[in-house]
């Protein structure tokens, strides 16, 4: 998608002299505050990202949640999909849970049932008992 979109849905927008690494720019009044001078700044990047900064301090989901569009159209149409991948605990992630299980049990800090549980679960894994 072009950043024509979503200029065309913004009030008072002009198209200013392209910022360093951009291939366009605009500025307009921001629709997500009440704005009286122009505080948005849109830009096409080279890539074909659209880039939005609000310097009253909105959030781009803002900007674009009050236009009506989402923020995956902030995006070029080129096929990447992202894919989640697993997240995989560290090689040391049970001897650093009990060193901060130790710490909080230096600093006087009580432990729930579940915090015990974890504790014991860190220390079998590492007797190789799961």
């Amino acid at each position: 998608m072009s950043a024509d979109k979503l200029v065309s849905k913004l009030n008072h927008a002009k198209e200013v002299k392209a910022r360093k690494g951009h291939t366009r720019s605009w500025v307009a009044l921001c629709p997500a505050h009440d704005d009286k001078s122009p505080s948005l700044c849109i830009d096409e990047a080279d890539n074909g990202k659209i880039l939005i900064k609000c310097w009253s301090g909105c959030g781009a989901n803002e900007v674009i949640d009050s236009v009506g569009m989402k923020y995956h159209e902030l995006f070029p149409d080129d096929g990447y999909e992202c894919h989640i991948k697993r997240r995989i605990k560290p090689v040391g992630y049970h001897e650093l849970h009990l060193d901060i299980v130790q710490s909080r049990r230096e600093k006087g800090l009580k432990q729930t049932k579940e915090d015990k549980n974890d504790e014991l679960a860190s220390f079998m894994a590492l007797r190789g008992s799961v």
